[in-house]
């Protein structure tokens, strides 16, 4: 993959995963930097010495290609938030999609948190449609005020390493252990796509109104349950650490 210097890789900094992930798992429990779900990623970012970020750029370069980190727990069949991405084309900005599709929240303010599948419209009516090179917000007239497209998703997602951690509590703490590690290269579009197609991919807006008027909108979420699902989007998967594996107990 050529990178292209006026892309975000051109500030991102190069990190030897396999060593530095190695390091890690040589230093055994390490106790997680934050309570819930986004502590072992919070907690392995914190150790390769990336900043938290939610501007669609990935994480660090590995071997001059620009990689996102994804942490998950050894064995848990929860969902999963794979990144945070807003739609390269955006017929309609926040405000003006709570206005034409938002719903009055608990506490009176005009929202739209909801979660979107290929397989049926929300009480809003809006699902997802996706085709090989885009997935699209669509309503029941067929309208679609945000699409993203091939671009969009490979700028989080062309290249993936995942990140495998035992996880276990002491006295209400939380402490993880490096397992295992795998680099996922060559995202096939076709089959990531299809994900969306088959409801296996899920997509949650979780944005509200502001009262001064504005949007308060906490990231628009691309989120998965299966592993195994997403690594089969990729031509290539090599180890860098343990066992090649997307395990569930």
């Amino acid at each position: 993959m050529l990178i292209d210097s006026s892309r975000p890789e051109k500030s991102l900094v190069e990190i030897d995963l396999p060593v530095k992930l190695e390091k890690f798992r040589r230093m055994g429990w390490i106790k997680s930097h934050r309570k819930g779900d986004t502590g072992i990623g919070k907690t392995i970012e914190d150790l390769l010495g990336i900043k938290e970020n939610n501007l669609g750029e990935p994480d660090c370069l590995y071997r001059g290609l620009p990689v996102e980190i994804k942490c998950r727990r050894f064995g848990t069949a929860s969902m999963i938030t794979l990144f945070t991405l807003e739609a390269g084309t955006r017929h309609l900005h926040d405000v003006l999609l709570m206005k034409k599709y938002g719903y009055r929240d608990v506490k009176g303010r005009l929202a739209l948190k909801i979660t979107l599948t290929s397989n049926s419209f929300t009480p809003q009516g809006l699902k997802l449609e996706a085709d090989d090179s885009s997935v699209a917000i669509a309503d029941r007239s067929g309208y679609k005020p945000w699409i993203w497209t091939v671009s969009d998703i490979h700028l989080k997602l062309h290249n993936l390493c995942t990140v495998y951690a035992d996880s276990k509590k002491e006295s209400g703490k939380e402490f993880l252990r490096i397992r295992s590690a795998t680099l996922l290269t060559g995202l096939n579009d076709k089959r990531f796509f299809d994900l969306v197609a088959r409801g296996v991919l899920k997509i949650d807006l979780r944005m509200h109104l502001k009262p001064s008027g504005a949007s308060r909108n906490h990231g628009t979420a691309f989120r998965l349950a299966n592993f195994d699902e997403l690594m089969k989007c990729y031509d290539n998967v090599e180890t860098l650490l343990g066992e090649t594996t997307s395990p569930l107990t």
